[in-house]
């Protein structure tokens, strides 16, 4: 069955599972490096070593753990599944970044040496960026490996956000960044670059940025286990069994769920109706049937 304004599925087809599931390796595997690079680099930095050395203890470290996340990823093979089924574990691989946090915060106070809050700064920023990636590809192995089904409905979608507004942030930001390291002030640099890699990734992430060629075509996709909100690089999933209600308000397609709604709004899919419709015939289908019993 295809919804109104439904469209076909090789806009959406899926990578191959292989190509997927090493994507996540090196992903996971860049986020161990990083990790274990920026520990390293802050320590050799707290050690007062040379700048030679610390680039190079700290380049050691990153391939070191680069190496070893991928043979984790590779010796657990549900590692991306269990990672992306829940947001506990991903939240926690974000919160990794706190001990770098801390150490800059000490040294924007004069707790330790500045070149250490450097160290510290940089590592937060390698660290959040690297970690935001994996777990965002984590939660995309995830979904596909619980939608192997052919969709039941298909929808065109278009993601909210001003690709402008965006763009503006990150030059704005970009251009202080260049300004602060051009006069010495390097944690105030890399925290400006911080800012701005940090709206490229979520623009880039929501689909507020899309490239030709590049990437699925964004859509919303209704499957036995939930619904799939795919952007050009990802994958995320409302499951059936944690929406208690569907409805239609003040031009809001609206999925109950508690604190975390979902929303999409007649900008974003165009005929919001048919969509209601359709989710609430499922939704009671597979109430009657019984939710899908999905790994965790």
């Amino acid at each position: 069955m295809n919804g109104g304004g439904s469209i076909d599925s090789p806009l959406t087809a899926d990578r191959p599972s292989e190509t997927r599931d090493s994507a996540f390796r090196l992903a996971f595997g860049g986020y161990i490096g990083a990790l274990v690079g920026g520990f390293v680099l802050v320590w050799t930095a707290f050690m007062d070593a040379s700048v030679v050395a610390v680039a190079g203890v700290a380049v050691s470290g990153f391939l070191g753990g680069f190496f070893v996340g991928i043979g984790i990823g590779r010796l657990d093979g549900r590692l991306a599944d269990r990672l992306g089924s829940r947001w506990h574990q991903r939240v926690t691989v974000l919160f990794s970044v706190v001990p770098f946090s801390i150490a800059a915060g000490a040294a924007a106070l004069g707790g330790v040496e500045p070149r250490v809050g450097v160290a510290a700064l940089a590592s937060t920023v390698a660290v959040t960026v690297a970690g935001w990636v994996a777990v965002r590809l984590a939660e995309t192995c995830y979904v596909d490996s619980i939608t192997d089904d052919d969709p039941v409905a298909t929808w065109q979608w278009e993601p909210p956000g001003n690709t402008w507004l965006y763009g503006i942030f990150v030059v704005v930001w970009l251009l202080d960044g260049v300004k602060y390291a051009v006069s010495g002030r390097w944690m105030a640099s890399i925290a400006v670059a911080g800012f701005a890699i940090s709206w490229l990734c979520i623009a880039v992430d929501e689909g507020v940025w899309q490239f030709e060629r590049m990437g699925a075509t964004p859509a919303i996709r209704v499957h036995e286990a939930g619904l799939v909100i795919q952007r050009p690089f990802r994958r995320s999933i409302v499951l059936w069994e944690d929406v208690s209600h569907v409805r239609l308000r003040d031009d809001e397609l609206v999925f109950d769920r508690g604190f975390f709604d979902v929303r999409f709004d007649r900008d974003e899919v165009a005929d919001l109706e048919a969509v209601q419709t359709d989710i609430e015939r499922i939704l009671e289908r597979v109430q009657i049937d019984g939710f899908r019993l999905l790994p965790r």
